[in-house]
């Protein structure tokens, strides 16, 4: 029989602040003017066929081979079908932001936060990735009312906006960390109702990477009855215990063991 190999132990000393990308991309700052909405009918014309016609059936078929994922529970989007939302997903696998808005439902128009490192891999990438609705975080006070504008006018649009709360990427970790309540304020300006995509990883025969399985829970709204500040920490808390229930699935195979690092 062969024998199974030891888990690789990655140690972290900060829950909320610790990335293990380990992409070495060099971070470039982005204009302070940068165009958040592009709404004219070359970017939508473009955005249609890269979509539609290339990322789709290209990413469909990468997964078949490399990660095989599978979504459960997906019956909840079809409430959704005609209204925009926000989906709040675990940043577990390096390719969560395309395997999301592909697997859920590839004929919806999605948005994706992303950090500046999508931005500076290349001015061809950035261009692509612009055009399959990624976005920038705001880095500055001057971009943050253009880019709160740019996803209210999304959700109007009736698009989806995926969010990492965790913020940082921790590959194939099997648990969910808490995370702050800031991007929660987005769906209650919007009073848009929210999703969450929990990934969580089915053993493989061997030591093969894990077989990842999406669950989602809601829709989520924001609580009218609650103060603004109240609400955005409400609709935070039903996303982490939502995504926490999923995590604690027994089946959930940690791949990879995450260990603090104590001072």
């Amino acid at each position: 029989m062969k024998k199974e190999q030891e888990k690789k132990t990655v140690y972290f000393k900060d829950e909320l602040n610790d990335d293990f990308a380990d992409n070495n991309i060099e971070k470039k700052s982005i204009d302070t003017n940068y165009r958040y909405i592009n709404d004219s009918w070359l970017f939508k014309f473009n955005s249609f066929w890269l979509r539609y016609l290339f990322a789709v059936p290209v990413l469909t078929i990468m997964m078949l081979f490399m990660y095989r994922p599978k979504i459960k529970n997906k019956q909840v989007l079809k409430q959704l079908k005609k209204k925009g939302y926000y989906v709040y997903a675990n940043h577990v696998i390096p390719l969560d932001p395309i395997i999301i808005p592909v697997k859920a439902n590839p004929g919806k128009a999605c948005v994706i936060i992303s950090s500046h490192d999508t931005f500076s891999i290349h001015p061809i990438v950035t261009w692509l990735v612009k055009h399959f609705y990624a976005i920038p975080i705001p880095s500055s006070k001057e971009m943050f009312d253009n880019y709160v504008n740019c996803l209210s006018f999304h959700i109007k649009k009736k698009r989806r906006i995926l969010i990492f709360p965790e913020a940082h990427i921790w590959p194939y970790y099997n648990k969910i960390r808490k995370f702050k309540a800031g991007s929660f304020r987005y769906p209650v300006n919007d009073n848009a109702p929210i999703v969450t995509m929990t990934t969580t990883f089915k053993k493989r025969k061997g030591n093969k990477p894990p077989k990842p399985i999406i669950y989602v829970d809601g829709p989520f709204y924001p609580d009218e009855s609650l103060s603004y500040r109240e609400r955005v920490d409400d609709l935070a808390n039903r996303a982490y215990e939502a995504m926490k229930y999923r995590s604690e699935n027994e089946e959930n195979y940690e791949y990879i063991h995450y260990e603090k690092k104590e001072d």
